[in-house]
């Protein structure tokens, strides 16, 4: 029987004395080809045919037997080995920045080589991701980031037909957690100012970075790459262009920020405008290029520095639970109640898609049933 690809005929199918049926074709080399396996019906069949006509139309054919053997070699390959292979290709093909490719190794590094890196691709099954899953539920981000490598690994082996389908079955975990709304995440101008007056001397040159991350809605790596020139203090406006990253243990100025939306103007607040003037007159002069906040070597200013302040100010006040992070939430928190639209609040904020603009409109609208019902207790 032939099995038809468009109007064209190609292959054939026989149903063998077991009731599986069986696919060959005529290759490009001008030898029969037989598919390395049978199948349970004759769609299937047809489907595999369907493939193989694909693949000598793309030019990418090779003979069947050939690639079986290749991905029979592939599937014993360790997870481990496999997934550096991954992550090495996506970043050569300019589809993951260094920074990334470097969080990704870390993430197996510390979750996943003990339990998948030596173990071969076809042996990884649902169940065992599934408990791995489950008892990394004491750390839910951690969780979710190396999941998310687990994931991504295992659908290009699915692509590269290594495996049949991913194991990276878990039920939810896909799904997006709310943005917390508790007191311990977003503070008022009035409680940031208690924040900033908390930081001790030996701290005060953190004072400046922590208030533009805070005012200006900035990624810790975006306000640590600010350079004199970003600043513009004549129309009132911080040009986002550049940030500092971390890789292969070395902070380093990175010439674009986290996506391409992240490279923005933003607005400075005026009641800032006369501050920043007051502390870059008293600055060393260092040019144009000079970063605005450098280490006590002249080098990039690193996350952990800025972080230990923003912690040391954190418990001062009694909120240990605030990060760096939560100064960026609760500028994003602030726009959107002051009513900020989703375009408003991604091009402010450097994000590339509307969803995280409409997760804090939805915090918002959460904040304005709370005090509506507040209201109500009132009548």
């Amino acid at each position: 029987m032939s099995g038809k690809v468009g109007m064209r005929h190609f292959g054939n199918m026989r149903v063998l004395p077991s009731k599986r049926v069986q696919a060959r074709y005529k290759g490009p080399d001008g030898r029969m080809h037989s598919a390395p396996y049978t199948f349970q019906a004759k769609r299937d069949a047809d489907a595999w045919l369907s493939k193989e006509w694909g693949k000598i139309q793309d030019q990418t054919w090779e003979p069947p037997k050939t690639r079986e053997i290749a991905r029979v070699e592939k599937v014993t390959t360790p997870f481990g080995e496999y997934a550096e292979e991954v992550i090495t290709r996506r970043q050569a093909d300019g589809k993951i920045k260094a920074t990334t490719a470097a969080l990704y190794r870390k993430l197996i590094r510390l979750h996943l080589q003990e339990k998948f890196g030596k173990m071969p691709l076809g042996h990884i099954t649902v169940r065992r991701v599934n408990l791995w899953h489950s008892s990394m539920a004491s750390t839910p981000s951690s969780r979710a980031n190396a999941y998310g490598v687990l994931s991504m690994v295992m659908r290009q082996a699915v692509r590269e037909e290594l495996i049949d389908r991913t194991p990276c079955q878990v039920e939810g975990s896909a799904k997006k957690t709310n943005l917390r709304d508790g007191d311990d995440e977003v503070m008022t101008p009035k409680q940031f100012a208690d924040y900033i007056d908390a930081l001790p001397e030996r701290l005060s040159r953190f004072a400046m970075p922590l208030t533009l991350a805070y005012w200006l809605g900035l990624r810790s790596g975006e306000v640590r790459g600010l350079r004199r020139m970003d600043l513009d203090l004549e129309a009132g406006e911080v040009h986002v262009r550049q940030q500092i990253v971390k890789l292969g243990g070395k902070n380093i100025v990175q010439r674009d920020t986290k996506t391409d939306s992240g490279t923005r103007v933003v607005a400075l607040p005026p009641h800032l405008i006369p501050v920043l003037k007051d502390w870059l007159n008293k600055q060393p002069v260092t040019g144009r290029e000079g970063l605005l906040f450098p280490s006590r070597t002249g080098g990039p200013m690193s996350g952990e520095s800025l972080r230990n302040a923003g912690k040391t100010a954190a418990d001062a006040i009694g909120r240990s639970n605030l990060r760096v992070h939560s100064l960026r939430h609760s500028s994003a928190t602030m726009s959107a109640q002051l009513g900020a639209t989703d375009s408003e609040l991604m091009g402010r904020f450097g994000w590339s898609s509307p969803v995280m603009a409409k997760r804090y409109s939805h915090a918002t609208k959460e904040r304005d049933r709370a005090l509506a019902a507040k209201l109500s207790e009132l009548a």
